[in-house]
């Protein structure tokens, strides 16, 4: 399992179902052991219905979705949209990721790296300036891991989850 090959693929309207399945499954795993099941299960809900899911695949103009294998295992996804940007960001050419999750399994195979150089890639494809993402700020490896690539903090914003209020970090990384 250690020399397992990640390979990343766009996932199209077809792809729903799996899309909104391992958005749950990587979600959960990560929050559940901070946040109350009523909260996770009201968060979910919302944001991994497999129709909305379907609906932002569709519009892919706005959105991409990556899903990341390793071997034949679904490991983990990613989420690009180009239709939000901050203050700090305004005059820049702006990509979001506004999720990338690896089931916890993965975290150590490289599927993550595989997702984030994917999107970097996209990002200089599309002449964006910047990739940005918020990050929960007690996610301490997530933000180790963005570092390594050279994002920056550039501000904060609330992040609501059921009905509970996170506070994230904004993170940007600036493309050459």
């Amino acid at each position: 399992m250690n020399n397992v090959q990640v390979r990343i693929i766009k996932a199209g309207p077809n792809e729903a179902q799996t899309v909104a399945d391992i958005g749950r499954e990587t979600f959960y795993e990560t929050w559940k052991s901070v946040n109350t099941e009523e909260d996770l299960q009201l968060y979910m809900n919302k944001s991994f219905n497999p129709e909305k899911i379907k609906e932002e695949l569709k519009n892919d103009a706005v959105n991409t979705f990556l899903l990341a294998y390793a071997g034949d295992e679904l490991a983990g996804y990613a989420k690009l949209r180009n239709d939000r940007t901050y203050e700090q960001l305004k005059g820049a050419r702006a990509l979001e990721m506004e999720r990338i999750y690896v089931l916890k399994k993965f975290q150590d195979k490289k599927a993550g790296k595989a997702m984030m150089d994917e999107s970097i890639q996209i990002a200089r494809t599309g002449r964006y300036e910047c990739l940005w993402l918020g990050v929960n700020q007690e996610n301490f490896k997530a933000i180790d891991f963005y570092k390594r690539y050279g994002f920056e903090i550039f501000g904060t914003k609330q992040f609501i989850l059921g009905t509970a209020v996170d506070e994230d970090f904004l993170m940007k990384l600036v493309l050459p």
